[in-house]
């Protein structure tokens, strides 16, 4: 079994951009109907674009799934998945539970699912630290205890809380390793 899509699932701030990075795999580059936040670059961190092209797309079948979270909606392009099957080169992405339990329907013995975790008063913390104010920690927040309980379908589950943080790493330094 050759694992070609890495995919990590997890409530805001509990280290699944950071665990990516980790991993070192080129990141498929998903879509949102979000505007951009300070720093982020179009195409680099997702495809920018408005919430009716994204439904557009959607409807003309180009996207895998898309789905709504906290007001904005999200997306994976079927090409970018296919693509990345097809010519056999690992990448990784961060997906919510349903784009996760999509892809991995889709292809099953080509995507492995990780989920990631850490408690919700530190993923409070992380999201102060990065400046977000607490109305907005309290709306990413809110789907916390359903985003947990939805991490119970991944194939692996990391425990990434302050305290576990090396060993998070080296769980993904190991993958790394094996994976190119």
């Amino acid at each position: 079994m050759s694992f070609l899509l890495i995919v990590f699932q997890g409530p805001s701030a509990s280290g699944k951009s950071s665990l990516q990075a980790e991993l070192g795999l080129p990141k498929l580059i998903t879509w949102t109907s979000r505007p951009p936040r300070t720093g982020e670059v179009d195409g680099v961190d997702y495809h920018f674009t408005s919430r009716e092209q994204l439904t557009k797309m959607h409807q003309s079948g180009r996207m895998l799934e898309i789905s709504e979270y906290q007001g904005n909606l999200y997306g994976t392009s079927l090409d970018a998945i296919e693509s990345t099957v097809s010519a056999r080169t690992p990448r990784s992405v961060v997906l919510d539970a349903s784009g996760s339990l999509t892809v991995k329907r889709l292809y099953p013995d080509h995507v492995l699912t990780i989920g990631v975790y850490a408690e919700e008063v530190q993923c409070r913390q992380r999201l102060v630290a990065r400046g977000s104010n607490p109305a907005e920690c309290e709306r990413r927040l809110a789907s916390y205890a359903t985003e947990i309980a939805e991490l119970s379908a991944c194939d692996l589950i990391i425990r990434n809380t302050d305290d576990n943080r090396s060993k998070a790493i080296a769980i993904i330094q190991q993958f790394r390793q094996n994976l190119i």
